[in-house]
């Protein structure tokens, strides 16, 4: 997992290309005026969905990991609480959908959790199991764009 913001200074390295690109987009687009949809950035490798949630407590939120894409959740307004836990290939899992790259999981031990705010963002990779959505308080409407990027790519 990556915590980091849009916001700071420049720096001298780059992530890998493909998660560059991504990060360049979020960079480059209005992202406050886009509506809440899937936008293609590099086809099906490379794609972002901007979505307007209400948070929910973190028992009404499900921890899930990803094994083709990671997750950039960047946070255009408001404020998100996100857990976070590695993943080991123990944990009890809830659901396991077919055809979808998703897995979810109960009964997590060790799970931290951060406040996330307007311009923060955290990076989930197929080792991280991640709770997203969880309020930070009281529920809230938030604002984010999670980009999604095969980690082939990288």
């Amino acid at each position: 997992m990556i915590l980091s913001s849009l916001n700071v200074a420049e720096c001298p390295y780059k992530y890998p290309t493909a998660l560059q690109k991504a990060m360049d987009w979020l960079k480059q687009e209005d992202l406050a005026s886009l509506k809440a949809g899937t936008y293609e950035i590099e086809g099906k490798d490379i794609y972002v969905m901007i979505q307007e949630i209400t948070t929910q407590p973190a028992e009404e939120r499900r921890a899930e990991r990803h094994d083709l894409y990671l997750d950039v959740q960047y946070i255009i307004s408001g404020t998100e609480r996100m857990g976070y836990v590695p993943y080991t290939g123990s944990e009890e899992i809830s659901e396991n959908p077919e055809g979808r790259d998703a897995c979810f999981y109960k009964n997590l031990s060790g799970e931290n959790f951060i406040d996330v705010s307007a311009g923060s963002y955290c990076i989930f990779f197929s080792n991280d199991i991640h709770r997203p959505g969880v309020a930070a308080g009281e529920p809230a409407a938030v604002k984010k764009a999670v980009v999604k990027v095969r980690e082939s790519l990288l």
